[in-house]
């Protein structure tokens, strides 16, 4: 079982892609297990970071902030929160535009899978590209996929982006979302699936392949109480 992160950081090294064939997707139903963020309560609380979490499968990891030692904001859908989510999910929000570091949102895994998702939005409304990144287990970088979005109060709406390989080698994830606000990157992520099945193939986007950092485990943002 993959070791817990330390309670103030995430240390994932700066590694070469390896060379498994990876597929990027907006589809969540390809996840067939699911990381409900309203387990930490959604008060609207500020939650140190990292934070671990059980999957409804009962899988387990840890979420929170990367580049800064910040806590995360555990929001909720029409409560918190007004946007794209469905109706009352629960949300991780990076907390820029309360004052934290604008930073992307990682999840670490306890067990391997094949591949993880989320829902996720930028919290300015219009506009935004959000891309997600796979790690092994070794924190080596995986691979990339980007796909844009469009923020709105609409809920029901939000972009789903997810990506998967051929083995059960992922063992850590980084979300980012930059849009037109003035806080960049400010962005939550919804439910996270998981993919702990190999899965079935369809047409989807190669995730970009190329090597990048995930810094120290922080904190991030999103647009609380805006409807």
């Amino acid at each position: 079982m993959k070791k817990l992160l330390s309670l103030s950081l995430l240390c994932l090294a700066l590694g070469i892609s390896n060379a498994q064939a990876q597929t990027g997707t907006t589809n969540p139903a390809l996840f067939n297990d699911t990381v409900d963020w309203c387990q930490f309560g959604c008060a609207g609380a500020q939650l140190a970071s990292p934070q671990a979490w059980t999957s409804t499968l009962g899988n387990t990891g840890v979420v929170g902030l990367v580049g800064t030692l910040q806590g995360f904001y555990n929001l909720q859908q029409d409560v918190t929160w007004g946007g794209n989510f469905a109706d009352n999910m629960g949300v991780v929000y990076n907390g820029a535009a309360y004052g934290n570091t604008p930073t992307d949102i990682a999840a670490q895994l306890d067990e391997g899978v094949y591949g993880v998702g989320a829902y996720i939005e930028a919290d300015w409304y219009g506009p935004f590209s959000a891309t997600i990144s796979l790690y092994d287990g070794s924190d080596l970088l995986i691979g990339s996929y980007s796909t844009t979005g469009y923020s709105a109060y609409d809920p029901g709406t939000a972009l789903f982006i997810g990506a998967y390989i051929s083995n059960p080698d992922v063992w850590a994830v980084q979300f980012d979302a930059t849009g037109i606000g003035p806080y960049e990157p400010d962005f939550a992520i919804g439910t996270m699936g998981l993919m702990t099945t190999a899965p079935i193939p369809e047409p989807s986007t190669l995730l970009l392949m190329g090597p990048s950092l995930l810094g120290l485990f922080g904190y991030a943002r999103r647009r609380v109480g805006r409807k």
